[in-house]
């Protein structure tokens, strides 16, 4: 019996990494959606924008479309900011208050006017941590932005605290760290921003 060919483009590509920590993020894009509570939220892509891992997001998202006509942008990619309304936590408006401040002290003269398409191509701080799901019984570790800060802070090492991470099982930091945050980033080409899920 005759082997099979191969082919050297189709081989596995190494798995990266993204080291949990603070890092300078680029907003793709910006939309708002409902969660099936009826309660609204701002669904911001992003990319790692500076350093070593810039574009980060963007590999992933090539690979994946190298492999699927379906591929969507990386889950990790996304950062969702609850709206405030009548009821809400103080968190979400802690959240809410952080967001917008780091924004705009990380974008010189930007100031937001409620438009989110104005939001594309911003830069911010984000400090990312470990977290996990549970799928099917099975476990799957990410990295995953739980907080945002001052681009500026991210690139002189000033980023403060970092968020505990969120392991399944471990009900004490779950608990701590749904408090403080509730994120996902992205970023990809301008020219692929059509390609992007929403």
């Amino acid at each position: 019996m005759a082997l099979p060919t191969y082919d050297k483009s189709k081989r596995r590509k190494s798995f990266e990494i993204l080291p949990k920590g603070a890092y300078v993020v680029k907003i793709i894009s910006a939309k708002q959606e409902k969660w099936p509570s009826g309660d609204a939220y701002i669904k911001v892509a992003f990319d790692i924008a500076e350093g070593e891992h810039k574009g980060f997001y963007t590999r992933q998202y090539e690979a994946q479309k190298a492999n699927s006509e379906d591929a969507k942008w990386p889950f990790d990619a996304v950062y969702n900011l609850n709206i405030p309304g009548d009821g809400s936590q103080d968190y979400v408006y802690t959240n809410w208050n952080t967001f917008f401040a780091d924004l705009e002290d990380s974008n010189n003269g930007f100031v937001f006017d409620g438009n989110l398409l104005n939001l594309k191509g911003k830069l911010i701080g984000g400090k990312f941590r470990n977290e996990q799901s549970e799928y099917n019984g099975n476990i799957y570790d990410h990295t995953r932005l739980a907080w945002t800060c001052v681009a500026e802070d991210v690139r002189t090492g000033n980023a403060g605290k970092m968020p505990n991470d969120k392991l399944v099982g471990d009900g004490k930091k779950n608990t701590a760290s749904n408090v403080t945050g509730d994120e996902d980033f992205m970023k990809i080409s301008d020219d692929a921003a059509e390609e992007l899920p929403f």
